[in-house]
């Protein structure tokens, strides 16, 4: 039963390849370095999730990559109906239930700002790389129902 999400927006990515579609902008040097933070703040933290739920652009499978270098050990799903979900797509696409105990969505914004505001009933911002770690108020309630969740650390690369 899951009790632990954790949501993050891709790492920063690169503009230098004008020719690519916005689905298949790789990482920047910038979004490299970050993602590699954030992976070790979540072995630190000991907020390591069991499955990875992942929007399929470049980016935001890239950004994975280089977390997945540090963190070992996680079913990974990547779908392309999460490539720029709304919070409404993203509760539509991902199990009604878990049997793991944390989850990982890695997406992009607005959507991952707005589903996090509809978890804890409050508008965070998500800049690129952000992760919010979140536990559930109510365990006997749906993963997916509003205000269900509550903010334990919101992680940004520049403060890490």
């Amino acid at each position: 039963m899951i009790t632990r999400l954790i949501l993050m927006r891709h790492a920063k990515s690169s503009w230098k390849y004008p020719e690519l579609s916005d689905h298949e902008r790789p990482l920047n040097k910038r979004g490299r370095k970050a993602a590699g933070k954030i992976a070790k703040e979540l072995i630190r933290l000991e907020w390591i999730p069991n499955k990875l739920y992942s929007s399929d652009s470049t980016r935001t499978e890239e950004t994975w990559a280089r977390m997945n270098k540090i963190i070992k050990g996680v079913d990974v799903e990547y779908l392309h109906k999460l490539y720029h979900g709304s919070p409404n797509k993203i509760r539509k696409n991902l199990p009604n239930e878990f049997d793991c105990e944390t989850i990982m969505i890695l997406g992009h914004n607005p959507g991952c700002a707005d589903f996090l505001s509809e978890l804890c009933g409050k508008w965070h911002r998500m800049p690129t790389a952000a992760t919010a770690l979140l536990t559930i108020k109510n365990p006997n309630e749906s993963w997916k129902v509003k205000e269900n969740w509550d903010l334990e650390e919101l992680l940004l690369p520049r403060e890490l």
